[in-house]
């Protein structure tokens, strides 16, 4: 860690200089008073808008139709009152709804997908710099969650979980919901009484969206920039800034497949300690970090060349992990990332590699956004021990603009030395011509080492512009072969990839059962650098309709080239695909039913060319909210395909959901899951008690099978572990 010492006092030196650097003018835009209340006055966070100081609380003012009808008197009323006293910000919502029968209260759990549900969704920008905001949302079925939002609603880290309590309540003449939001959940500038402000809400049966501060299509409302203001924030305890979150567990767990099977026990303990530096700078450490909570990765079966890509799900690194995104990361077509979390403690196959310590630096000094992470991980059966770091830095030109820099230094899968530096650059112009909102996104990475040669290369740019009705994109993205980020992630080499797309979503009239038509294309191109063609190709994305209801449905197609210039297999490595010049058409279906039913489905499938055979693929999710309290759902994909000459195979991946709601704070979630390449079926049962905010108790229990030739499963691997977590705040 000490090779960053360097580099964190220069940044902590330069801060007090770049926090002075001119802001842009701000914007005629709605005010709303807070009331002031003594902390003996607070209501009861319970939903039930009974409490006395909600009489005489302030309220907001009017929301404006946005969806479908821009401009509109909303045809349901919502008030909506803001009070705080020395700890707490509180929000009264009453949604009103002259067919309370119909409304939408399905989600209990936290972080749950509320796009189901009636809802409310709310942006603070605490430090009024226009460009982050910390996003909270209540349903009517109690759900609450949370998004760090940064760049101006380009970059949102949906893994931030602040402490913060909600709760809502349906009767005959709508919903209504309390929020407590303490003042130690979200940084703020020392003595602010002016906050940015916005809010939404979602009468989800009729389709409806209605906005307080700039109700209009073409302003996207997670915009920073585009919010309001709420005054009247007087003192407030936000205490030094300290959290200690301690964790305790154990677990049994045996390997059926090892020829020791006995049953282990695994206690352990540790925790992290996180402390507010400044009142937008937060270090937090973490010491034996155990990531036994987390929800299994989702089945794959590759049927390409290239690598999968599987998401981080680990809380430690998904923690402020939008402070280390980093340039034009779809440019071109294929996901880029120079610093990817999932290579820190895991290993190829998804094992885990224990991690005996971290520190993170994450936050804003003025105009400029850090990012520091620095790891320790222990030995294990496939690694060294190891120490792995990035940098990344971010300076704010204005509300729209802004360049960087990231570094990183380790290479997890070798005693070799390797590392990476590139700068980016990102420029907004929200009302670019008409109500076309432009992106520009640009970077340039090298990475260097001594394992191999691994001195090379990537740029990237993308252009983009969406607005009501059309939308444009063009990117391109240069990886030469000898560019090798050891904490990265690059899905191919040697390419230079280029990808252009327009769409275009024209409106209906009213008294239309269609909303709007789909029509999206996408033309792509991807030679090597020397010059030899891979890839090109049409791709219609979509052409379609969206009715009022919110049904979709419409067709694909793609006539495209690849050149394949090294011989690789597929489906079990059985599958010879030969060197050669292939050209694919392909056509297709999609259908996506409305999530304002108590059921949706979401499916699609194709049929067409498959290197030099043909293949049928289908892909169906379907789920069913039976009510708050269950939730099924069935997900099946499958590729029936036919190279000929005996070549021929069929994956199957299918899983099923069972979850249970007990309340917002109990749930139990249930995961099963198969797939025929590794011919494994495995099970996740996953329990979660808040039992305050902050504080969780987790029991985990886990069985995998393995079906044999005979078609019987034989059991290889149980697990059951139990983890406290309790946070400590001062």
């Amino acid at each position: 860690m000490a090779r960053w010492c360097t580099l964190l006092l220069a940044v902590l030196a330069a801060a007090p200089a770049v926090a002075q650097a001119p802001s842009s003018p701000a914007r005629s835009r709605p005010t709303a008073q807070v009331g002031r209340i003594e902390p003996a006055e607070a209501p009861r966070v319970d939903g039930r808008m009974h409490d006395a100081c909600w009489r005489d609380a302030p309220a907001i003012g009017e929301l404006t139709m946005v969806e479908p009808w821009e401009g509109r008197t909303p045809t349901q009323r919502t008030v909506v009152k803001l009070l705080h006293d020395r700890s707490n910000l509180y929000i009264g919502l009453w949604c009103y709804d002259t067919n309370a029968g119909d409304i939408r209260a399905t989600q209990r759990a936290r972080d749950a997908r509320l796009d189901p549900d009636d809802r409310v969704e709310i942006l603070l920008d605490p430090f009024e710099n226009r460009r982050t905001a910390y996003f909270f949302q209540i349903g009517a079925g109690g759900s609450i969650g949370d998004i760090l939002i940064s760049q101006n609603g380009g970059k949102f880290d949906k893994p931030w979980d602040a402490i913060w309590d909600g709760a809502s309540s349906v009767d005959e003449t709508g919903w209504f919901a309390e929020i407590a939001i303490p003042f130690r959940s979200i940084p703020r500038r020392d003595g602010a009484s002016t906050w940015g402000f916005n809010l939404r809400r979602y009468v989800r049966t009729a389709n409806e969206e209605y906005q307080w501060a700039n109700p209009t299509q073409a302003v996207f409302f997670y915009r920073v920039s585009e919010c309001g203001t709420i005054a009247g924030l007087g003192e407030v305890d936000a205490g030094v800034g300290l959290e200690v979150v301690p964790y305790v567990s154990g677990g049994l767990a045996r390997d059926r497949s090892q020829t020791d099977d006995d049953w282990r026990f695994d206690p352990d303990t540790g925790g992290e300690i996180y402390y507010r530096l400044t009142p937008s700078m937060t270090l937090a450490t973490t010491v034996l970090t155990d990531f036994g909570q987390t929800e299994n990765d989702d089945r794959q079966i590759n049927l390409d060349r290239f690598p999968l890509f599987f998401p981080e799900k680990r809380d430690f690194f998904l923690d402020g992990i939008g402070y280390f995104t980093f340039g034009a990361s779809e440019a071109g077509g294929g996901r880029f990332l120079p610093f990817f979390t999932r290579r820190i403690g895991l290993a190829g196959n998804g094992a885990p590699i224990p991690v005996q310590w971290g520190a993170k630096l994450t936050g804003e000094a003025g105009p400029l956004e850090i990012g520091v992470l620095d790891v320790e991980t222990d030995r294990s059966d496939v690694t060294d021990a190891e120490n792995l770091a990035v940098a990344r830095l971010r300076y704010a030109l204005g509300e729209q603009t802004t360049v960087g820099a990231i570094g990183t230094l380790g290479d997890p899968t070798s005693a070799g030395d390797n590392g990476v530096f590139g700068f980016d650059f990102y420029h907004r112009e929200p009302r670019f011509v008409g109500d076309l909102d432009l992106r520009v996104l640009a970077d340039v990475v090298g990475s260097t080492g001594n394992v191999g040669d691994d001195d090379g290369h990537s740029t990237g740019l993308l252009v983009a512009a969406v607005g009501t009705e059309w939308s444009f994109e063009a990117g391109s993205r240069w990886v030469e072969d000898s560019f090798r980020p050891a904490l990265g992630f690059v899905r191919r080499r040697d390419t230079r990839q280029s990808l252009g797309e327009i769409g275009y979503s024209p409106r209906v009239g009213e008294g239309s059962a269609i909303r709007r038509y789909l029509f999206e294309v996408d033309l792509e191109h991807a030679d090597a650098f020397d010059g030899e063609p891979q890839k090109y190709g049409f791709v219609l994305d979509r052409l379609g309709v969206e009715l009022q209801n919110d049904d979709e449905f419409g067709v694909t197609a793609s006539r495209r080239f690849e050149r394949i210039d090294a011989p690789f297999t597929l489906f079990r490595g059985s599958t010879p695909i030969a060197v050669g010049d292939y050209w694919a058409t392909r056509a297709g279906l999609f259908v996506l039913t409305s999530e304002a039913r108590p059921w949706n489905v979401v499916g699609q499938c194709s049929t067409g060319d498959f290197f030099d055979g043909r293949s049928d693929e289908v892909s169906l999710d379907a789920n069913w909210r039976t009510s708050a309290l269950l939730h099924l759902g069935v997900g099946y994909d499958t590729a029936h395909v036919d190279l000929g000459a005996g070549r021929r195979f069929t994956t199957q991946i299918g899983s099923a959901r069972v979850d249970l709601h007990l309340t917002p704070q109990l749930s139990v979630y249930n995961f099963v899951q198969f797939d025929n390449e590794s011919q494994q079926l495995g099970w996740q049962s996953r329990l979660r008690w808040i039992y305050q905010p902050g504080c969780d108790l987790f029991v985990v229990g886990g069985v995998g099978w393995l079906r044999e030739e005979d078609e019987s499963l034989v059991p290889t691997r149980q697990s059951l572990q139990v983890k406290l977590v309790h946070t400590l705040r001062f």
